[in-house]
């Protein structure tokens, strides 16, 4: 349906193809998703690392909620920096969207895509290793 072009016309700007032209044609539920679930396998790598090498640390100083707060900060932050500006700065013309294209002030533009260079699996990796350096 999308090769006929039917999907990329906006007729009328209503709400959900707002979010069609968000979500979907902005790419931001694919990269939510690809960074969340890349960060997410990265944690659970580490845990499982922490666990197999160093068992009795493991045990001695895993608490369940570290694993939920490791799995739940990925997502929280590719909410914060991929999904909050596409919904301020996504906007139907003419019947096309253009997806993260109007920015407000230019600070928010600079401070978004300076954002948008730093590797969310990056950012994800570091918050882990804080945690393991807070526990060592």
């Amino acid at each position: 349906m999308d090769a006929a072009g039917v999907l990329r016309h906006y007729e009328d700007a209503g709400p959900a193809r707002m979010a069609q032209c968000i979500l979907i044609d902005g790419a931001t539920l694919l990269t939510l998703g690809v960074y969340g679930g890349i960060a997410c396998m990265v944690i659970i790598t580490l845990d499982r690392f922490w666990k197999i090498v160093y068992p009795i640390h493991h045990r001695k100083y895993y608490r369940p909620w570290m694993l939920k707060v490791g799995l739940f900060l990925p997502w929280l932050n590719g909410i914060a920096v991929d999904l909050l500006p596409a919904v301020g700065t996504s906007r139907i013309i003419n019947g096309k969207c253009y997806p993260i294209v109007f920015w407000p002030s230019v600070l928010m533009r600079k401070v978004c895509l300076l954002c948008y260079r730093v590797d969310l699996t990056t950012a994800a990796f570091i918050q882990l290793l804080a945690i393991y350096s807070y526990l060592v």
